[in-house]
């Protein structure tokens, strides 16, 4: 079962504080495209100076380029006086409609929430026990048995019980130790398949990628695995080749696929293809 990101992020800092209690995390999802490795690296100096320094809950924004409504957004508050352009968090706003993705563009005080994500591990665990005390609760019993043999027992039988949220609704709305970073390098959202359609090949009005042969058909992603695709009078559709799983989707469907999935994940007849 799904417990959400403060689940596993929670995990990993008592596991690191076990070993080291000045331990700093840096968590990346990994479905992103970064170009530019020296501003990105540098942009993860400022950011441990900031997490240790200030004790700060880092992440790093993304200045919009349109009205993305699939992506979470960052207020920029007051400006702090270092290297890179570094900015006290002011609020985070989750995945707002088109309306309100509009005005966050024309305000040009928003970033686009990255999901990156820099601190110290006692740090963050001090904030979950602030915010998350039921969550904190359970990653404390974890702690005590960090090292010993009932170890993964224990994890698993927390884990049964944890409520999951995400570590961006549990905290970070909700912290007054947040900063974000204004990134410079370039960077791209892979996780959705209209994000990762920008990577693929032109063809006849469709982005394609794999095997494939379309004819009269409008706008479609395509990716192609072993197989041949062969798309014949089809529109707006996404078709996603893998082997013993085909998917067929409405490409307007492209936000709620993860809905899909955790639906599947509870049916035992389909839950093996997942």
């Amino acid at each position: 079962m799904y417990k959400a990101t403060a689940t596993c992020i929670g995990l990993s800092a008592v596991k690191l504080l076990k070993r080291d209690k000045d331990a700093v995390m840096m968590v990346f999802p990994s479905d992103h495209y970064i170009e530019g490795e020296k501003l990105f690296a540098d942009t993860l100096e400022q950011a441990l100076e900031i997490a240790e320094k200030k004790r700060g809950l880092v992440t790093i924004g993304i200045e919009p380029t349109r009205p993305e409504t699939g992506y979470g957004y960052i207020e920029m508050g007051a400006r702090v006086n270092t290297g890179m352009a570094t900015y006290k968090v002011e609020r985070f706003t989750e995945k707002p409609n088109l309306e309100v993705a509009k005005d966050f563009l024309l305000k040009g005080t928003y970033l686009w929430n990255s999901g990156m994500f820099i601190w110290r591990a006692d740090v963050l665990l001090r904030e979950m026990e602030k915010y998350l005390p039921k969550l904190y609760k359970n990653l404390m019993e974890i702690y005590q048995h960090v090292g010993l043999e009932d170890e993964e027992s224990v994890i698993r039988e927390q884990y049964q019980i944890i409520d999951g949220i995400s570590v961006d609704f549990g905290v970070m709305q909700k912290t007054r130790k947040g900063y974000v970073i204004k990134c410079e390098f370039e960077w791209d959202d892979i996780g959705t398949f209209e994000a990762l359609s920008r990577f693929l090949t032109h063809f006849r009005g469709n982005k394609i990628s794999g095997r494939t042969y379309l004819e009269d058909s409008e706008n479609c992603m395509i990716f192609a695995g072993e197989k041949l695709v062969i798309g014949f009078g089809i529109k707006e559709l996404v078709i996603v080749e893998a082997g013993d799983v085909i998917l067929v989707m409405d490409r307007a469907k492209d936000q709620e696929i993860k809905h899909l999935v955790n639906d599947m994940r509870e049916d035992p007849e389909v839950k093996d293809y997942i």
